[in-house]
């Protein structure tokens, strides 16, 4: 079904490109899950010319029962749900980013919606935004820079950036660092499938051939283990005070924000009031 998904946002965009965008992925993969279908199928879906994607016969075919699919889909789950007597909300969430808000959010939300699961979705640092594009979650709780393209988003504070060490390597000795001390260092990576943006500022050296990481655990496993550097925000210092472990203040790198994000063409009011109940649990808490 991600595959028609994706098969359907090149088609409407008629450019992989723009697809991509709309999706919130990266080229590359996009134009990879195309070609498997396409082999899974046996035929061209498209024809690909210098100017963009025009579909072939079959193309034109595979798009209108694509559409009719993903279209049941929704309507099964949602008549599932409703046979159940419940309703559930997904929430994604990228590294620590809901952990201090959890319990006042449960009791804020659950005095206006008893019949509502809030189903929580541990997000692969590759997406940001936890497949809000393919709709496999309804907002996300994340941390920027990542491509906003069709999202609307509420920020809940800033956080600085810290450098997370080795405790034993000269580095964890200085009162602050640069991005440039950086360099040179085994650091770790994010896969290349990483959202541009996000990539570009949350991995410490582009050249470095350090460990690939889709967790904040893994990345703070590849510190420990591995003797590589990596990039945090101020919610991971506060949070993971880990033995072996030092967390020193980037100087060169803004600040970046933790957010709560959706689709902006999302019309489900379960959203709406996740929203108003996430912010009004943030304001509530001391110092807010």
């Amino acid at each position: 079904m991600r595959r028609l998904q994706y098969f359907v946002a090149v088609a409407e965009e008629g450019n992989v490109g723009r697809a991509a965008r709309r999706l919130l992925m990266s080229q590359p993969p996009l134009s990879q899950r195309i070609r498997e279908l396409e082999a899974d199928l046996g035929c061209a879906l498209f024809v690909r010319t210098p100017h963009g994607m025009t579909l072939t016969p079959p193309g034109e075919v595979l798009l209108t029962e694509a559409r009719r699919l993903l279209e049941g889909v929704e309507r099964a789950r949602d008549l599932v749900r409703r046979a159940a007597g419940r309703r559930v909300l997904r929430v994604g969430v990228v590294g620590p980013g809901e952990a201090a808000l959890s319990a006042t959010m449960a009791r804020t939300f659950a005095q206006q919606h008893e019949d509502v699961e809030v189903s929580l979705i541990q997000g692969d640092l590759s997406d940001p935004t936890v497949g809000l594009a393919a709709q496999n979650v309804d907002a996300a709780i994340t941390f920027t820079p990542f491509t906003r393209t069709g999202l609307a988003t509420r920020t809940v504070r800033q956080d600085r950036c810290y450098a997370a060490v080795p405790s034993a390597d000269p580095l964890a000795a200085a009162p602050t660092l640069s991005r440039a001390d950086l360099r040179g260092h085994l650091s770790i990576r994010l896969a290349d499938d990483t959202d541009s943006l996000f990539r570009a500022h949350w991995q410490p050296d582009a050249s470095s051939e350090g460990p690939v990481v889709r967790s904040l655990d893994e990345c703070l496993h590849a510190v420990l283990w591995r003797k590589a550097v990596a990039l945090v925000p101020e919610q991971v210092v506060r949070g993971h005070r880990i033995e072996g472990i030092t967390y020193v203040p980037v100087s060169d790198l803004p600040p970046v924000d933790l957010v709560l994000a959706w689709r902006r063409s999302d019309r489900n009011p379960l959203v709406a009031h996740y929203v108003e109940s996430f912010c009004a649990a943030v304001r509530s808490r001391p110092g807010a």
